[in-house]
């Protein structure tokens, strides 16, 4: 069933076995899999059908660091959540994400890769996606690999909304903002919706999972925990801590007589990393590289600037004459950031919403060990295309000064929303645990990229889906 609560004569139902709040890739994938199996869930969502005005205004928020776009631009409160306007890219974490990173003791996860596995080709058939070819190894020596995704069309709210209208399982109901989280100070006892009229409503559940996004799970949970005087979360947790995204830009522009594949949705780019014994090797975190194709012109007009400040280019490129195809590309990298006690979720002490609930702060700052990622990773690509005569960088004079990072656009942002609610094998070290359960709450659960402790290289989404996939199943067999 699928009710609208700003319509005035509607009501939400009162109970069920499971509440879902957020109905984004994180909560519709775990409410679908719940009714799979024939269980009762209420799926409420404080968006509308659409993006609204309304809503819009109630993710605004300020940032306190680094260069960052408007909270308000990087979300989407709607049904299917920011899924409304992802790129699609789906690629699962890797085996090294899970792992011990030794010089990054704070990004340890309590579970494996082996855990989400399982849950692997649900979670594509969820994304409506198949699994793309292997990885290729491109250069053994360099640790240089070619890294395949599958691109997914899915919108979760246009995908699944038919399904929803007419389950007799879920009741998704839009227009329903929490407002309250009532904990007896070992299980939630009743959460409170409200719509834009005011209008409010009590809700009791088996179970209750926060699916709202990874800024808006660190933001509810600090304000509930306010409300409740500390008693929903342990005052050792680390909440809103540990705020992370994946820092991607353009570093430069790259010659280079590799193939760069054309894609269905998107301009030609070959997509590359490095194994995992090159990371280890140059101790950084994870990170990826994208050359993504210029048109010929572009490819002329950067051989001409090159040959300028080296005329070698220009010998190399003639002997591939007749050879190979010599193409120009934008170089972007983006990279696993550290993650660090300091960047952290927030409420403002002067700013509260149309609910009369804080917005969000966030104190996002990039760390020396990022620049230090995004460096010792360009210079080993650089090595790799000297020694092997496969092309040449034309890097942006910043990527080595030291007085900061572009800070325009869309430069420096992923979208990618992780950390605040992370998930550990100690309270001290996390919120929530192996399970995503809130330590201390036996029926309070967190869902989505809020709860890693560690971003690894891969875009969220699909590490997300399998995460509520395991998730739903732990929660049928609790």
């Amino acid at each position: 069933m699928l009710i609208d609560f700003n319509a005035s004569t509607t009501s939400v139902p009162k109970n069920a076995e499971f509440c879902i709040v957020g109905s984004g890739p994180a909560g519709m994938s775990l409410a679908l899999e719940l009714e799979n199996h024939g269980r009762s869930v209420l799926l409420l969502e404080g968006g509308g059908l659409e993006w609204t005005p309304e809503s819009y205004e109630l993710y605004k928020g300020d940032i306190v660091g680094d260069y960052y776009v408007g909270l308000e631009y990087a979300r989407a409160r709607q049904l299917g959540g920011t899924s409304g306007h992802w790129g699609g890219w789906s690629y699962q974490l890797t085996e090294l994400a899970f792992k011990e990173k030794p010089g990054f003791e704070d990004a340890q996860w309590p579970i494996e890769k082996k855990d989400l596995d399982p849950f692997l080709e649900k979670a594509r058939a969820v994304l409506n996606i198949q699994a793309p070819p292997d990885d290729v190894l491109l250069d053994r020596e360099f640790g240089i690999m070619e890294f395949r995704i599958a691109y997914s069309r899915v919108k979760f709210g246009q995908m699944y909304r038919e399904r929803l209208a007419s389950s007799q399982h879920i009741t998704c109901v839009t227009g329903a903002t929490l407002t309250g989280l009532k904990t007896n100070g070992r299980n939630i006892v009743a959460a409170t919706v409200t719509n834009f009229s005011g209008k409010s409503a009590n809700v009791t559940a088996k179970y209750f999972v926060l699916a709202m996004g990874g800024i808006e799970n660190s933001r509810m949970l600090l304000w509930f925990n306010h409300q409740a005087n500390g008693q929903l979360v342990d005052s050792r947790a680390p909440l809103g801590r540990y705020w992370m995204e994946h820092p991607a830009y353009q570093v430069g522009y790259a010659l280079v007589d590799l193939k760069i594949p054309k894609t269905e949705y998107f301009r030609p780019h070959l997509l590359l990393t490095f194994t995992e014994e090159v990371f280890k090797k140059l101790g950084i975190l994870e990170c990826s590289f994208v050359l993504e194709g210029m048109p010929s012109t572009g490819t002329k007009g950067l051989l001409k600037d090159l040959i300028c400040v080296a005329p070698r280019v220009g010998e190399w490129a003639a002997s591939l004459a007749g050879k190979n195809i010599v193409c120009g590309a934008r170089f972007i990298i983006g990279w696993e950031q550290e993650p660090v006690w300091s960047n952290h979720v927030k409420l403002s002490e002067t700013k509260r919403d149309r609910f009369g609930i804080p917005t969000v702060e966030l104190h996002w700052k990039k760390t020396e060990r990022d620049r230090v990622t995004m460096q010792k990773a360009v210079t080993h690509f650089n090595e790799f295309l000297m020694a092997k005569n496969h092309g040449r960088l034309k890097l942006a004079d910043w990527v080595f000064a030291k007085d900061g990072y572009p800070s325009s656009g869309n430069d420096g942002v992923s979208y990618h929303h992780i950390g605040g609610t992370r998930m550990a094998h100690t309270v001290e070290k996390g919120v929530v645990d192996k399970n995503c359960r809130v330590f201390g709450q036996g029926n309070l659960y967190v869902a989505g990229s809020s709860v890693f402790p560690s971003g690894g290289e891969a875009n969220p989404t699909l590490s997300i889906v399998q995460l509520s996939l395991r998730l739903a199943d732990h929660l049928l067999n609790v």
